[in-house]
Parts: structure tokens; sequence; C-alpha cells
């Protein structure tokens, strides 16, 4: 620019050599410096500004970084929220895991889903021991195999009622409670007893 600047300053003067072009061409190139300088420091400004403006990357929560009114408010509520995180933890008086039996109880380390999942083999090989008859063929669904056996030994209504229980203990992102699954095990019964199960 100020080679440029002095190009055509030159040829003013010598194309009039009056000062006239030579002031309005030297003091064009001198306000566009000026401007240029003033946008330059107007921009590391604002660089220097959206730099402070960014958070630390130490949060200050000790007493002598903020005010002790705010420190204290601090303190007392992350002591509040592990109170309220530790009365939130299971213990074994009150149930231990979800989805899992009570420690203590019968039902002691058995993982209720897959206890339910489990039934259907126990399911089909009564069945078998029932009648040959009635094995399950490899590309039969759990709802196809439980139909196949109401239309030979079992009640509708038992059937239909296994399939929606084991599909929800299944397919369903929650684990299953005790209560539904003790439930869940007397219809299991039921059935197996219609397939000529004796046992309790």
């Amino acid at each position: 620019i100020g080679i440029s600047a002095f190009d055509i300053i030159t040829r003013a003067l010598l194309v009039d050599p009056g000062k006239m072009t030579v002031i309005i061409a030297g003091g064009s190139y001198f306000l566009m410096g000026f401007i240029a300088v003033i946008l330059g420091f107007s921009r590391l400004y604002t660089v220097k500004r959206a730099l402070s403006d960014i958070p630390k990357s130490q949060v200050p929560i000790n007493e002598k970084d903020i005010p002790k009114s705010v420190h204290n408010l601090i303190v007392s509520e992350l002591t509040r929220v592990s109170r309220i995180a530790l009365a939130g933890e299971p213990r074994p008086e009150d149930g231990g895991r979800p989805g899992w039996g009570r420690p203590g109880s019968s039902y002691n380390n058995i993982h209720f889903r897959s206890s339910i999942i489990e039934t259907l083999s126990l399911i089909e090989q009564q069945a078998v021991r029932c009648s040959l008859n009635l094995a399950r063929q490899p590309s039969m669904s759990v709802q196809r195999y439980i139909d196949f056996l109401i239309e030979h030994k079992i009640d509708r209504e038992l059937g239909h009622a296994y399939v929606e229980g084991y599909e929800r203990a299944r397919f369903s992102d929650d684990e299953v409670p005790e209560e539904q699954y003790i439930k869940f095990m007397k219809l299991v019964l039921q059935l197996l007893r219609q397939l000529g199960f004796n046992g309790n």
C-alpha cells in the first residue's frame, strides 16, 4: 500500500504540479490507513473480550475464590445431595437390586428376567415328556409354539397370559419386580401341570 501510495502521489505531482491532486490522493490513502488501523484494533479488542468470556478450566469453589455466602450455599447443597444419594442406595433389608431376589429370601440371587426366559425350556421339556408330538419345531416362535400347545393340551387363557408375561419380561427395558415374577411363576406351574407335571 505504501509503494502504491507513493507511486500515485508522484504521478499526481507530474500530471498536476498543483497541490490539490496530491492532497486528495494523500488524504485518501491516509484515511484508508487510519480506518485499517481502527478496524485492526477493534478486531483485537473483540477477540480478547471473547477469550475472556470463555469459562475457566477450574471452577472457583474455594472460599477465597467466591463470596462466603455463596460458598456456604454450595457446601450445604452438596451435603444435601450426598445425603439424598446415600438414602437412595439399596440396602439388603430394603430389597437389594431391582430385578433380583432379595437377599435372605427364597428368591436370593435369582434374576427374575433370566428366570422367566428359562421357563420356556421347562415347558418344552415337559411337553415332550407328555407327548413327543408336542415337541417344538426350530422355526416356531414362542407365540406359535404356545398356540400349538393350546390346540393340543393347555388352556387358551393360560397360554396367552404366559406369552404376554414372557414377552414383557424379555423385551421390556424395565426389570421385573418380585411380585410380577411370583405371579408369573404360579402361571408357569399351572401350565406344567396341564402338561402332566406332578411336582409342587
